[in-house]
């Protein structure tokens, strides 16, 4: 059995609801040779999750309601896949892997990829760094080092970014791989309440 550690509002998948679940390797080469996320784009995902959403309200209002939820789910799964793809651990063979849950009041984005245990450990303590500050703060400060043309070893301004203006709730696992030594598997989940959505209506 592997060791495993979590952080932040990481919880299991519950099973119990609407869900969908790719997994692809991130080792085939003609994919390296595309624009975005070599080659990959998570904009479905918001197209699916809007499929289940009932048009409660008016219709302008109900319409208006799904965009929101489509561009933040859009958003999240988008940064999340970037980031993975951007960390990933090459030189073993481990799919990255996207699940999504619909909830009757939250949307569930969940990513995961493998990282080289040395990797792992400044992510771990970045992500301390995040459940211990002010997301508002910490993101004016990352966007202010981008301007000026400061690149840090683990940017994070997309997972700020969910935080702050979409109001997710964050949570990271890191488990030990069984047949891998010095890789770990972290997997990042970001949860969207659905009645808090910009824009939303209750």
């Amino acid at each position: 059995m592997t060791n495993s550690q979590t952080f932040g509002s990481y919880k299991e998948r519950s099973g119990e609801c609407e869900y969908l679940t790719l997994a692809f390797s991130p080792t085939n080469a003609p994919l390296r040779t595309r624009w975005r996320n070599n080659g990959l784009s998570a904009d479905f995902l918001g197209d699916y999750v809007t499929t289940f959403l009932p048009a409660n309200g008016g219709q302008a209002a109900a319409g208006s309601r799904q965009n929101e939820i489509k561009y933040a789910v859009t958003y999240i799964a988008n940064e999340l896949l970037e980031n993975a793809m951007k960390y990933h651990e090459r030189n073993v063979d481990i799919p990255i892997g996207i699940h999504l849950e619909l909830a009757s009041n939250y949307v569930t984005v969940s990513v995961s990829n493998s990282v080289a245990a040395p990797q792992a450990q400044r992510y771990k303590e970045y992500v301390e760094n995040i459940l211990q500050g002010d997301a508002a703060e910490m993101l004016l400060k990352q966007q202010e080092e981008s301007a000026a043309g400061s690149e840090s070893a683990m940017s994070c301004v997309g997972l700020l970014t969910m935080i702050s203006d979409y109001d997710a709730r964050l949570g990271w696992r890191f488990d030990e791989h069984p047949a891998q030594s010095e890789t770990l598997t972290v997997t990042t989940s970001a949860v969207l309440p659905i009645n808090n959505a910009p824009g939303a209506s209750a």
